[in-house]
């Protein structure tokens, strides 16, 4: 009976854990589309000013800023790390992660020095475990909630490259498909260039400078050198929020997606183990019934 009881344990146990996996997978879901308009909903500002840098750089093609200067040779890598506050979202933070650690590992081979900056605890975690150079990090915050903390910390990488500190500046993130698929990825964010700051494709949402750019003219208030620095910072502003917003979508997208294969798993289990109850509680009561039997004839015998 004692195996018969921890058996009967083990289907409670793991129908509870299936209560908690699917409560989360709900909740996650939930969250989902909260995240995926948090993400879309920044797209049309971000698609406004990076239409409004190119039209700029196509009229004055001379403008300059201290975030487009470019520094050969490259001897000092900043990067930004995007990763989430909590676990259980699947294989998101360590494919990130890894590719990560795959190109510091390229740049200190090449002799540069890497500098990284965090945001999400779970990859702050780990990269220290690493030994990699962690110079600032900061959570992400309940749903975004804190963007000007966000940005503050950030603004430390930026004023390095600024001061001569950096000679590029990476940002790495994940890129939300859709539901079902998220992808990594690492792009230069400085020095930025008439190509959109080096980001590539994917993180442009489809904006393609305006061949008739050239024909417009500016009137630029206090000065050209001002606006181009204010509207630089604030691309650069937008460009970090959009990677946090849509790495909280791949989060709770890879959460809900664990979830249910947790679920799922669950599901087999209860089934194998009640399957396994079955059996061996026929086994049982079988043997007892031999054992009443064969005892009713020992009595019979004599």
């Amino acid at each position: 009976m004692g195996n018969i009881r921890d058996i009967r344990t083990k289907i409670a146990n793991v129908g509870k854990t299936r209560k908690i996996t699917n409560a989360m997978q709900q909740i996650a879901f939930a969250k989902l589309a909260r995240s995926k308009k948090q993400a879309e909903r920044i797209r049309p500002y971000a698609r406004g000013i990076r239409t409004m840098m190119a039209r700029m750089l196509a009229v004055s093609p001379r403008l300059s800023s201290p975030l487009m200067i470019r520094r050969l040779p490259v001897r000092r890598v900043g990067m930004i790390v995007v990763t989430t506050d909590k676990g259980l979202c699947g294989a998101l933070n360590s494919r990130l992660l890894l590719q990560c650690m795959h190109r510091i590992d390229a740049w200190t081979q090449a002799g540069c020095e890497v500098s990284v900056t965090v945001i999400g605890t779970q990859g702050f975690a780990a990269l220290r475990r690493a030994g990699v150079n962690v110079v600032a990090h900061v959570p992400t915050g309940k749903d975004l909630g804190d963007p000007e903390s966000l940005l503050g910390t950030m603004s430390v990488p930026i004023m390095q490259y600024v001061e001569g500190q950096l000679d590029e500046l990476y940002v790495a993130n994940n890129r939300f498909v859709n539901t079902l698929r998220y992808a990594p990825v690492i792009a230069r964010f400085l020095p930025f260039d008439g190509e959109m700051g080096g980001m590539p494709p994917e993180l442009h949402c489809g904006v393609i400078p305006d061949p008739d750019a050239a024909t417009v003219d500016y009137r630029y208030e206090p000065d050209a050198a001002a606006v181009v620095d204010a509207l630089l910072m604030r691309y650069l502003e937008v460009m970090i929020y959009q990677a946090v917003a849509e790495n909280a979508a791949c989060e709770q997208s890879a959460r809900m997606t664990a979830m249910k294969a947790a679920t799922e798993n669950c599901d087999r289990t209860v089934a194998e183990l009640t399957v396994h109850y079955n059996k061996t509680r026929q086994e049982a009561i079988t043997r007892e019934l031999i054992e009443i039997v064969a005892g009713a004839a020992a009595v019979d015998e004599r």
